[in-house]
């Protein structure tokens, strides 16, 4: 049979309709990728929208929860919930959960990345974790899948507070004869000055300001003299945003005081450090934290002039004239200084110790208190007397939404205290040498014969007694508080029991005493707590609470 041959044309026809065909799916091939991409990225990138969505909530939702941490992790959770209900996260819809964690962010204490741990063993709690977690649907790509946002927010509240501060109690002589004997100055500033002064506030973020420093930690590292000192916070006074009604008056007696003449050229470290005694005690893990917490000019001077007299004997001239009084002779002895506190409440559990603790100075303290009384030569006091140092701690902060209903729980412990009335020795003992009590009797009341009618030897230790209960600060401007007995008070308990009498009766005896015990409640009890000694009573002086300001931390 013969084949009739192909037309060459028809060939050429089939052939192109083959490769149109193929590349028709190609180009379909193409498309569907194309499409299958497109659709991919429209639901991947609504997982990242959705994502970023949810970790702005989570965000907020943190922030607002730390806020409120003082009312416990209820309150917290409840503020954090809502904060997220506000923002279109509700937990309690179908595939949404929130979860609010409280605990301690501590850079010291916790491990890194996010230092935060959820135990309460480690209170004070200074942060919140929160957790959403919610069902993002694909349109193209398969069934929802859950994404999750982590947030940690942290917030510290720091107290500030001295332990022995009482200038409002104080006489205007006193306070310049004290600051006078520890700055080597000659002052003669109102009662009023001062009393305006201690109740100035300067801020941490000031002082480095005024010392041209970045950062907490370079702060505490400086040193300076007392005149410099002075300097710094006379600038950091004049630059400071917190709100002082008395301002100008605060900035012409600190001036004055800058002005006077400084005489010690010692230099004070402006942190305090074990073994090295400094004007800032901080007791918080972040110290960069500090930056917002405030002080007294007056508690800081007191605090760093005695730093720097640590160690030596010192007269105070001029400064116990009191009506009826022939004679008051005062001297003292810095033993150890007192601390000035900042930090956060409560007890770090890697020590067992309180975080933050102020402590008062360790004084020797030699007084000589007499009079002149009709048909009696004299009546003399010298008294004598070594206060060891007491402890006071910031237990808990509790801030709201209002500074006016915020408050700091402070407790605290008196040092021990060595009162003595005996004849004394022309000059104080060395602070070298352990503190005694002369063996001789000394002549409390003489007759007009100079014939001794009463002598006494009186030594009387005074146990530290702890405040029962602690004490409590509401507002976050500071104030004072005070507990326990008066020196005065005490010497009154011991004589009845130490005098030796003759010729004379109890009820005379007493009459002709009163107006020398009374000086010592009036003028030795502030006077020592002027210089951060507590002797039978606590006076605190709360400087400031600074409340956190949430931040996102992790």
């Amino acid at each position: 049979m013969r084949t009739e041959p192909v037309h060459p044309h028809l060939r050429r026809s089939a052939r192109n309709a083959s490769s149109q065909r193929g590349a028709t799916s190609v180009v379909v091939a193409l498309f569907l990728v194309v499409a299958v991409a497109a659709l991919g990225a429209i639901d991947v990138g609504n997982v990242f929208f959705a994502r970023r969505s949810l970790q702005r909530i989570a965000d907020l939702a943190a922030m607002a929860g730390v806020q409120t941490i003082g009312g416990g992790c209820s309150q917290v959770a409840e503020t954090a919930t809502a904060n997220a209900a506000a923002n279109g996260f509700s937990a309690n819809a179908s595939g949404q959960t929130l979860t609010v964690v409280c605990g301690r962010w501590d850079t010291k204490s916790n491990s890194a990345p996010s230092y935060f741990a959820s135990t309460n063993a480690g209170t004070p709690l200074n942060a919140v974790q929160v957790t959403a977690t919610r069902q993002v649907p694909f349109f193209f790509l398969g069934p929802a899948r859950a994404i999750s946002a982590m947030a940690t927010a942290q917030a510290t509240n720091l107290g500030a507070f001295t332990v022995g501060t009482a200038l409002a109690q104080l006489q205007g002589g006193v306070v310049n004869g004290v600051l006078n004997a520890l700055l080597g100055t000659n002052l003669s500033l109102s009662l009023v000055s001062y009393e305006s002064l201690a109740n100035a506030r300067i801020s941490v973020g000031d002082l480095m300001a005024a010392l041209g420093v970045g950062t907490v930690n370079e702060l505490l590292s400086a040193q300076v003299s007392i005149g410099e000192l002075e300097q710094l916070m006379l600038t950091a006074l004049s630059r400071t945003t917190i709100v002082d009604p008395n301002l100008q008056t605060d900035l012409a007696t600190l001036q004055v005081i800058a002005n006077s003449g400084v005489s010690s050229p010692v230099q004070i470290p402006l942190g305090n450090t074990s073994g090295t005694p400094g004007l800032l005690s901080l007791g918080v893990s972040d110290t960069q934290s500090a930056i917002d917490a405030t002080i007294s000019p007056l508690d800081a001077l007191v605090v760093a002039a005695e730093i720097a007299q640590n160690g030596h004997a010192l007269q105070v001239a001029g400064a116990l004239n009191l009506v009826g009084l022939v004679t008051a002779r005062l001297s003292l002895q810095v033993v150890a200084p007192p601390v000035l506190a900042i930090g956060e409440a409560g007890i770090d559990p890697a020590t067992g110790t309180w975080r933050t603790q102020a402590s008062t100075a360790q004084i020797r303290l030699y007084l000589d208190l007499g009079l002149n009384v009709p048909l009696v030569a004299s009546v003399d006091v010298p008294l004598s007397l070594e206060a060891a140092q007491g402890q006071a701690w910031l237990e808990s902060t509790n801030c709201t939404s209002s500074a006016g209903t915020s408050s700091s729980v402070i407790g605290g412990q008196t040092g021990i205290a060595n009162l003595c009335i005996a004849n004394q020795a022309a000059t104080p003992q060395a602070v070298s040498q352990p503190f005694s009590c002369p063996a001789a009797a000394a002549n409390i009341v003489t007759g007009p014969l100079g014939i001794p009618l009463v002598t006494a030897r009186v030594s009387v230790p005074l146990v530290g007694s702890p405040i029962d209960p602690p004490l409590t600060f509401v507002g976050t401007t500071g104030g004072y508080q005070s507990f326990g007995t008066e020196v005065g008070q005490a010497l009154a308990n011991a004589l009845s029991a130490n005098l030796t009498i003759d010729g004379i009766s109890l009820s005379a005896l007493t009459s002709l005493l009163a107006p020398v015990l009374a000086s010592i409640d009036v003028v030795v009890d502030p006077l020592l707590q002027l210089l951060g000694v507590q002797v039978g009573v606590t006076t605190i002086h709360d400087l400031s609470l600074t409340c956190g300001v949430s931040k996102l931390v992790y």
